[in-house]
């Protein structure tokens, strides 16, 4: 049984070069003191592997070495990245983390239990050479006051808890302290996903009211489960004053060509950043991953994942 850490077979090595060579191209490099890389990546069903360089139709799960291989290379080229659906079996992230080698850390929620939870965690994987925790590391819960006032108001008011609790934690990068908070909206009917959008947009608002006082940076980011610009789900999201740059918005998120959405979010409060914002955006892999196997769409969803890596620089 082939391991991880064994040389990939000639072709896999080959595909490595076209991926290195266009991942070079189109993510900003890392520098020392310039530049902070931030990416959101919902990796799908991200639980168990299968230690074979590729999975065969009757093996499960789908994901494989040589799909492990090709996320952890994206993966490398951020400094910080906030992953959804990291599933109660950790056997990819470990081997992930082997990959990326001893200078990269994580934090990670509890797996989130019933139905709506679907057995999920949060987490942050970092890359301690550059990237350093400030002290903070916290799971939002909503007061029972505010629960009872929600239930007497309703009108799109969160009337329980999250079904995936949010996730904050402080970083300190390029001299700047900041706030990374991300979340898995619940994701049922689209109606279903305004409370949740909106009580996030309202915690946010007042959360980042203090750090701003200390010249702390808030960032969230994650999958809000957004429909697209101008539908409710996204105007409870922007409700308080979230912003979302202009190149975070007409772009594809997921690997599925007629499901355009707008998913997964970066998003902050505008002149409340101690960071400049450089630029961002997706990383689109269809067509540069697990290319010698000529998978569907489908496929590719369940090998690398269903969304696209969403990301951005923001300069120090």
């Amino acid at each position: 049984m082939p391991k991880i850490t064994d040389t990939p077979p000639q072709e896999i090595r080959e595909e490595f070069n076209v991926l290195a060579a266009d991942l070079d191209e189109r993510i900003p490099a890392k520098k020392l003191d310039k530049n902070i890389l931030i990416c959101t990546w919902n990796i799908r069903a991200f639980g168990g592997l299968t230690e074979e360089w590729e999975a065969t139709d009757s093996q499960s799960p789908k994901r494989d070495l040589h799909s492990l291989l090709c996320i952890v290379e994206v993966l490398k080229r951020f400094d910080i990245i906030a992953v959804q659906e990291v599933k109660g079996e950790l056997k990819a992230l470990r081997h992930a983390l082997k990959l990326l080698g001893p200078h990269w850390s994580f934090l990670m929620t509890d797996v989130t239990k019933g139905n709506p939870g679907n057995d999920e965690r949060l987490a942050f994987l970092f890359d301690s050479r550059k990237v350093k925790l400030s002290g903070l590391a916290c799971e939002i819960v909503i007061p029972d006051d505010v629960l009872h006032a929600n239930k007497a108001i309703g009108n799109h008011a969160l009337e329980r808890q999250f079904a995936r609790t949010p996730y904050g934690v402080s970083f300190l990068a390029g001299g700047k302290t900041f706030v990374l908070l991300t979340l898995h909206v619940l994701y049922g009917t689209s109606a279903s996903r305004i409370p949740e959008l909106r009580a996030i947009a309202e915690w946010i608002r007042d959360w980042a009211d203090d750090l701003h006082k200390w010249n702390h940076s808030l960032i969230t980011l994650g999958d809000f489960n957004i429909v697209k610009a101008g539908d409710p789900t996204y105007e409870a999201f922007i409700s308080r004053g979230l912003h979302v740059p202009d190149d975070l918005q007409d772009i594809d998120r997921t690997v599925f060509k007629k499901a355009y959405s707008f998913y997964d979010q970066i998003a902050w409060f505008d002149g409340e950043l101690s960071m400049v914002y450089g630029r961002g955006g997706v990383y689109d892999f269809r067509d540069k991953l697990l290319l010698s196997r000529n998978y569907p769409e489908s496929q590719l969803s369940w090998r690398i994942s269903d969304h696209f890596p969403l990301w951005a620089e923001f300069l120090t």
